[in-house]
């Protein structure tokens, strides 16, 4: 099975540069649009159509007719496409997912079912393709790929801060966290050497991650994607 990981946290507190490190001979990761990666090198070491793909499709295909072939299919096939043909990417990367929710509820024939019993089976729909998307077929993958999903946060009622998604249907339809094993939540902490960034790998009172008992020392580590996959790897044996 593959396995799944959830990068979560407000913007500009190390989601995506926590991929700093991850070798990128063994990594892909695939954008919903083309803003940079904010880490020194990206440019030399990540190229579009090698390890590097422009794609906001969660199901069916690019309209783009300049898009590369791989970027027209839906990121279920493109995710399998990955496991089965290209056994040496280890970190297959879907960043930012929360803009793929976005690119979804914008849609013309999204929107346009804005009445009725159609407003309402809408959302289960969205939550049907979201799991079949991303976790329906992660049982069936090979074992040594990583699926690390990156999204943003939002505050709910109580003050805690947890997964941004598009409303309470989708939440109710689909609880997307209860899918992942391990989920950190980056955070930004003040020192007196400066601003230090760090995943917290458990939830407590106010922020929603987790991780399995004993396979991190501390709540708090380095914001640092490889040596947490490393931790991970040696936690189940790998």
């Amino acid at each position: 099975m593959a396995e799944p990981i959830l990068i979560m946290g407000k913007s500009g507190t190390g989601k995506s540069s926590s991929l700093r490190n991850l070798p990128p001979q063994e990594t892909i990761i695939v954008s919903p649009n083309a803003k940079s990666l904010p880490f020194p090198g990206y440019a030399k070491n990540y190229k579009r159509g090698t390890n590097l793909f422009i794609n906001n499709q969660l199901t069916g295909g690019s309209d783009d007719p300049n898009a590369l072939p791989q970027e027209k299919v839906g990121i279920k096939q493109f995710i399998r496409a990955v496991a089965e043909g290209v056994p040496h990417v280890k970190y297959l990367v879907i960043e930012d997912f929360t803009h793929y929710f976005s690119a979804r509820i914008f849609s013309n024939q999204f929107m346009g079912q804005n009445s009725g019993n159609a407003a309402f089976q809408r959302w289960n729909q969205f939550g049907a393709d979201v799991y079949d998307t991303i976790f329906k077929d992660l049982q069936n993958l090979r074992e040594d790929l990583n699926v690390i999903l990156i999204a943003h946060t939002t505050i709910n009622d109580q003050g805690y801060h947890a997964l941004k998604t598009p409303g309470k249907l989708l939440e109710n339809t689909i609880n997307i966290p209860s899918y992942f094993t391990y989920i950190f939540h980056t955070l930004t902490k003040d020192t007196e050497s400066g601003t230090e960034y760090v995943f917290q790998t458990n939830k407590n009172s106010i922020y929603h991650a987790k991780s399995p008992l004993g396979c991190f020392d501390d709540i708090h580590i380095p914001n640092d994607l490889k040596p947490a996959m490393d931790a991970i790897n040696e936690y189940k044996g790998n």
